[in-house]
């Protein structure tokens, strides 16, 4: 979870719920903002098992497998590079599956991999 504190409103927002707007003067406002995370795992994964889940080939051309060697998959999302959902997929516990990426433009994405013990994200090059 991460949370947007605006020390001028005294304001804090969940920018995982929803977007932040606000209005200033112009000028420079050192500290006005603070960027809090909330999480075990924020960064990454300390899960061995999750480091074995794999996408291949990349970079790809549309068409790419993620592979789960130890644990079965139960969904799979997709992310742009400005952290918009693009697609959600229910695996149902598989350990092998066919992503089709080819109706995306070419650009960077991220690929949430969800398990029953936790998630992994994988950048992924479309071309």
């Amino acid at each position: 979870t991460v949370y947007l504190i605006d020390n001028y409103t005294n304001t804090v927002t969940n920018l995982s719920e929803g977007d932040y707007t606000f209005s200033s003067n112009k000028g420079t406002f050192h500290n006005r903002f603070i960027l809090q995370f909330e999480g075990e795992n924020v960064l990454g994964s300390n899960d061995k098992t999750l480091d074995e889940i794999s996408i291949l080939p990349n970079p790809t051309n549309g068409r790419v497998s993620i592979v789960s060697p130890v644990e079965p998959i139960l969904n799979v999302e997709v992310y742009d590079v400005r952290g918009r959902k693009l697609n959600d997929y229910s695996v149902n516990s598989e350990t092998n599956f066919a992503l089709d990426l080819s109706s995306l433009e070419s650009s960077v994405y991220f690929v949430t991999i969800n398990t029953v013990n936790g998630s992994t994200t994988k950048r992924i090059l479309k071309r």
